[in-house]
């Protein structure tokens, strides 16, 4: 019986998990988001990721997968430039859908975040 619980529990994970937006971010050495992407990170709801601590002139961020479990609200990347998403450290907030968008920033980055409002 144990055995049995295990695998359906195992087999509810990918629903889940599909019903939080993970949103793909990459920044660039350059403006207009010029390659090379020099950083590239994918950021789950409700989780806080550390990037490399590069300076950047501009990130691009986009819902690669997933959606908002409350189909009211949408996702939002906040950036940080401090470790650990510091509330303090916040650096701007932008809002991201199913297309990948170019945002300018003169800035280092270390940390993102993302949330449903």
């Amino acid at each position: 019986m144990k055995s049995f619980l295990t695998k359906t529990t195992l087999l509810t994970l990918p629903t889940l998990a599909l019903s939080n937006p993970l949103i793909s971010y990459a920044g660039y050495y350059y403006t207009n988001c010029t390659s090379p992407s020099v950083t590239a990170a994918n950021v789950a709801a409700s989780y806080c990721v550390n990037v490399e601590d590069i300076p950047i002139k501009s990130f691009t961020a986009y819902v690669f997968s997933g959606a908002c479990a409350d189909a009211s609200t949408t996702p939002v990347l906040h950036t940080y430039t401090e470790s650990g998403c510091a509330a303090d450290s916040l650096f701007e907030t932008v809002d991201v859908d199913e297309e990948k968008q170019c945002f300018e920033a003169d800035v280092t980055l270390v940390s993102l975040g993302v949330e449903c409002v």
